[in-house]
Formats: structure tokens, C-alpha cells, sequence
């Protein structure tokens, strides 16, 4: 990102505005707002600065990694299409399901709404970034057999986001070295002075994208996310047991191998001993005629 707008997104995610040199005036009471709101970011991040921070991440995820993503033609002229548009009607009904089934402690929901994109990748893999930014890879959308387990995959993604994992993610050091940088700076904080600003939140970035792509969250933050994931799928209608089946295909498919959901979860094996219980609680569901028309119709072109 070049340094103008990842300048731009500093000061919008710490809540500074944008102008023509991004500057604040600080008061005493000025200083002690803006040090509570960047020592507790999770907590205290608004909507906004959360659409704006997810909006960072997801630029950066795709960009560093190089990912070309499915319909992009249609989606740059602001279209879904194709296995896109398809996607996205899954996810939006999974994320209303998330919304009407709220946890203490979930983030707000997400003031842009929720976007999903398919990356063109052979790796099953699928990501999220914090402000409703949910991405799945071809290949996983084709490791799954039925509409009930792609919904499954994006129903875990969008409990990460409604859990606030990605921000958790953060190192709380970095945020202890911006209230530091704001302390220490004079009554305003220019453009000069964010510098020291913009490389925190750079860093910032680095840890959510490490967190979600390289190394993973902790073995109890995927399993919540498993945990709701079910919970908000089941509330959408789908049959729980499809998880169950997603992440026996995973085990079968991907044995002892690297990279995507290898690199960052638990082995699937471990999931469905802690999934399966819970969703023989739930039983089984009737899968729709028409939902299984649609799946096979929305992904014959993969």
C-alpha cells in the first residue's frame, strides 16, 4: 500500500479523519480518549474504523499474495455473477442467521455489509478479514459436495468475524507503542508525526494477516469458531451434519499435507471430535430439492 493511503487508513481506523495533512488538535481529554480507544482497540473500535481496518487487511491479503479472484470483471463494475453472485446469496443469508443469533462480546454488524470473494487458488483454504470481508478459494468451494457444506466453510468465516478474532490478533504491544507515539507528540500530530503512527498500524496489519493466513489463531479460537459456525448455520436452515462431512473430506483430501486450512487449523480429525457430539445433538436436516439444483447449477463451471 503506498504510504499516502495507508496514511489515509491510519487515520481513519485510530479515529483522526482524513484532511489535507491528517492532523488532530489534542487537549487532555483528547490525550486520554485516544490512549483508552488504542490500548483497548478491540473493545473500543467503532463499526467505521472496523470497516476501514478489515478494508486494509483484505487490500493487503490480496495484494502480497498475488490472489486472482473469480468474476472479477463483473465485480469491478460493481456486478456478482456467476459463482460469485451465488456465493455472496449463501453468505448473506448465513450472515443474517449471525445476527439473529448474537453471543456477548460479538462485534457489531458490519456497516458496509458482508463480502465474499472466491480466490482462483488449488489450495482449500477460505479467510476472513475483520468489517464482513470473507474469502474462500475455488478449491474449497469444490471439495464441497452440497450447498449444506459450503455453507459450513463460509459459516466458520463469518464467525471469526462476529468474534472479533482477527483484531484479537493483534499484538496489544503495538498498541501500547501508538498510545506512546500520541503521548509524546506535541499538541498536533501532523502528517510527519504519523509516520510513526502509520508504521504501528502497518504492523498492526502484519499481525491480523499473520493470524489469518500464516500461522493461524489458537487451536480455542478455530473451535469457537466451529462452535458458532454450527450454531449459525443451523439457524440458516442447513443440515449440521454437513460440517461434519466438510471436515471429513478435509482429513481425506489433505491427510498430513501444508498450506490452507493444514497450516492454520487444527487437524480436521481433531474438529469432528469436538464437532460431531454437538452436531448429533442437533440431528439431521431435510436438504430441499431446489438447494441441491442450485449448488450443482452455481458450481458446474468450476
Amino acid at each position: 500500500m503506498k504510504r499516502a493511503g495507508l496514511l489515509a487508513a491510519t487515520c481513519l481506523a485510530l479515529g483522526l479523519g482524513v484532511g489535507p495533512a491528517c492532523k488532530m488538535q489534542l487537549t487532555p481529554e483528547g490525550i486520554m480518549k485516544t490512549f483508552d480507544a488504542i490500548t483497548d482497540a478491540r473493545k473500543e473500535l467503532t463499526p467505521e474504523n472496523e470497516y476501514w481496518t478489515g478494508r486494509s487487511v483484505a487490500t493487503n491479503l490480496l495484494a502480497r499474495h498475488d490472489y486472482q479472484y473469480l468474476d472479477a470483471k463483473a465485480l469491478r463494475a460493481g456486478k456478482l455473477k456467476g459463482v460469485t453472485a451465488y456465493v455472496s446469496a449463501v453468505g448473506g443469508v448465513l450472515a443474517a442467521s449471525a445476527m439473529e443469533t448474537t453471543r456477548s462480546g460479538d462485534r457489531p454488524a458490519p456497516i458496509s455489509g458482508w463480502h465474499f470473494t472466491i480466490i482462483e487458488s488449488e489450495t482449500i483454504n477460505a479467510f476472513a478479514a475483520p468489517g464482513g470481508w470473507v474469502f474462500v478459494t475455488t478449491a474449497a468451494i469444490d471439495a464441497a459436495h452440497s450447498e449444506d457444506e459450503l455453507a459450513a466453510v463460509l459459516a466458520h468465516e463469518i464467525a471469526h468475524v462476529v468474534r472479533g478474532h482477527a483484531l484479537g490478533s493483534i499484538r496489544k504491544g503495538r498498541w501500547a507503542n501508538v498510545a506512546k507515539t500520541a503521548l509524546d507528540t506535541s499538541v498536533t500530530l501532523d502528517e510527519a508525526a504519523l509516520g510513526d503512527l502509520t508504521q504501528v498500524f502497518e504492523g498492526a496489519m502484519d499481525d491480523m494477516i499473520d493470524g489469518i493466513l500464516v500461522k493461524g489463531y489458537s487451536r480455542d479460537t478455530e473451535l469457537e469458531a466451529d462452535r458458532i459456525g454450527l450454531a449459525i448455520m443451523v439457524h440458516a436452515g442447513y443440515d449440521p451434519q454437513a460440517f461434519v462431512r466438510y471436515l471429513d473430506t478435509l482429513e481425506h483430501e489433505q491427510g498430513g499435507g501444508s498450506g490452507g486450512f493444514s497450516a492454520t487449523h487444527p487437524k480436521a480429525s481433531e474438529r469432528i471430535a469436538k464437532l460431531k457430539p454437538q452436531a448429533d445433538v442437533l440431528g439431521a436436516r431435510a436438504v430441499p430439492a431446489i438447494r441441491v439444483t442450485r449448488f450443482e447449477r452455481a458450481t458446474a463451471s468450476l
